[in-house]
């Protein structure tokens, strides 16, 4: 690779590049299909949704069960998953193994580090102050209604004014084509994780690269300390 020392700033996705979020979305998700009278989704199933947004996730779902909704009970399906997901942010979440050494080693380093999603600001704050609170972030940035969610580059942008730094020498890591077109949009350079919300097969498919199956290799292959 030739990554190393290129970069001054990472930005990560959250949900699936930090932390695996799947089963806490998947029984939020699931408290509004049942609302609707609409069979429960599984967790592989709900990580296909996740991505643009959790309106969309729940738009996808009740597309793929063959319901048709309006925009009024669409509203009240999402109030109710948002609910649910405001009450149960970090129930079942895990940090992926390896991903708090690789942020201290980063901390260490001195490189400015930063969380960007698509999911509601307030969870993502929440969640981020749950189980990375002593991780200096510059920034955390979720959905706020008012700012374009990714793919579009501003958010990614604005971390890079954050950070003090050119666009070109921020790293974003993330496991989805959202993000890696975000980082393309931003003129970022990128990694793409397969072991969180999209396989290996879907990334490749999209056009994602470089991709990283572990913690391991991205650690090794991507990062200046090695």
């Amino acid at each position: 690779m030739t990554t190393h020392n290129t970069f001054s700033a990472v930005l990560f996705d959250l949900d699936g590049t930090l932390v695996d979020t799947s089963r806490d979305i998947s029984f939020a998700l699931n408290a509004a299909l049942s609302s609707a009278g609409v069979a429960p989704v599984s967790d592989n199933d709900c990580m296909r949704y996740v991505g643009r947004g959790l309106r969309n996730a729940l738009a996808c779902a009740m597309r793929d069960a063959g319901e048709t909704v309006g925009d009024h009970d669409m509203d009240v399906l999402l109030g109710i998953l948002q609910k649910t997901y405001e009450e149960h942010p970090f129930d079942r979440a895990r940090v992926y193994p390896g991903i708090d050494r690789i942020l201290e080693k980063s901390v260490a380093g001195g490189y400015k580090l930063g969380v960007l999603s698509n999911k509601d600001d307030s969870l993502v704050k929440r969640i981020v102050a749950e189980l990375f609170g002593h991780v200096p972030f510059i920034m955390v940035q979720g959905a706020t209604g008012h700012i374009p969610l990714k793919p579009d580059p501003t958010s990614a942008r604005m971390f890079a004014r954050s950070a003090g730094c050119a666009a070109d020498s921020v790293l974003m890591v993330g496991d989805t084509e959202v993000d890696y077109l975000t980082a393309l949009a931003a003129g970022m350079r990128t990694a793409v994780v397969t072991w969180g919300f999209r396989s290996r097969s879907n990334l490749e498919s999209a056009g994602c690269a470089p991709l990283f199956d572990t913690v391991e290799e991205l650690e090794t292959e991507v990062f200046p300390w090695q």
